[in-house]
């Protein structure tokens, strides 16, 4: 059998960045398409900097005239006309100012918000014209040739995952083609609250099939493993216990029932693998189990008699 759990998650893309200004301001350009694909570098929207520029050119002269104080007074210092700590005091300021300018002057390279990598651009909230606050995404960028996957694997089975196993993905609108993640991160400490380790796997979706925040099913491959299995119809659920009922050989071909309570892994196919309460070779009753009780005789066959 196949030694694997499976979870429902989101994929999410490696690279996936909100485009937002890191300044307020008005956009005066927008040359970028909703779905468009942009290599990096490319200007997506352009803001007015026409406040910036008049805040930097104000910095600037008030810089200046800080700097030509700082000169007097160190000069006059240097006669005695004044004390090192006025002289001292100008020269702060100075720093001070020009501290201020060289950050107005930085503000203006954000005129242009450019793509920082290659990618496809998502909505566009805002048009042109629009003013808007710095840290607000007017767009998104997404690369979709590489996707993680997120699992909360139980903290105990933490002791058998191993970076490169494979996680099966599967996804609505493909039901014959499975893409193959990689395990590529596992986390070192288990969650608090829920006791799981979070796996992270990584997917090369260079053929665009999947996308950012789809939803799928992640199979967790952890091996493969020889294992007790009965069919599906023999087991009934009782108080989100499972049990079975096995057959216990007596004299003239009957067998009295034992309910037993067993401890199943996921169904693989129509068959249950059995982690703990079954012995191989054991019989269990396939069929109707709510006409059975503990300890009754029964007539039957074995299976494949």
């Amino acid at each position: 059998m196949s030694d694997e759990v499976s979870y429902q998650s989101t994929l999410s893309a490696v690279d996936e960045i909100p485009m937002s200004p890191e300044i307020d301001g008005r956009i005066i350009a927008m040359p970028m398409r909703e779905g468009q694909r942009v290599k990096a570098g490319t200007i997506l929207y352009e803001l007015d900097q026409r406040p910036q520029e008049s805040q930097a050119r104000a910095d600037q002269a008030v810089a200046e005239n800080d700097r030509l104080n700082a000169m007097r007074y160190v000069n006059a210092n240097f006669a005695g006309a004044v004390s090192n700590r006025e002289s001292d005091d100008y020269v702060a300021k100075a720093r001070q100012s020009q501290e201020i300018y060289r950050s107005s002057k930085a503000l203006l390279a954000y005129k242009s918000v450019r793509a920082p990598i290659d990618g496809q651009l998502g909505a566009i909230n805002n048009k042109l014209g629009d003013y808007v606050k710095a840290g607000t995404a007017v767009t998104s960028l997404v690369n979709n040739s590489q996707l993680w996957i997120t699992l909360d694997v139980p903290g105990a089975l933490a002791y058998r995952l191993r970076l490169g196993q494979r996680v099966r993905i599967k996804a609505p609108g493909l039901p014959e083609r499975l893409a193959i993640a990689r395990v590529t991160f596992i986390a070192p400490q288990l969650d608090v609250q829920r006791q799981t380790v979070m796996v992270r796997a990584t997917i090369d979706n260079s053929g665009g099939v999947l996308r950012h925040n789809q939803r799928v099913e992640a199979t967790l491959e952890m091996g493969r493993a020889e294992r007790t299995t009965i069919p599906a119809a023999a087991t009934e659920v009782q108080a989100g216990q499972s049990f079975v009922f096995v057959a216990l050989p007596i004299a003239g071909g009957r067998y009295r029932l034992q309910l037993r309570p067993v401890h199943l892994a996921l169904p693989q196919g129509e068959r249950y693998p059995v982690l703990a309460g079954l012995r191989p070779g054991e019989q269990v009753v396939v069929g109707d189990l709510a006409e059975l009780s503990n300890g009754a005789l029964v007539t039957g066959r074995r299976a494949g008699s």
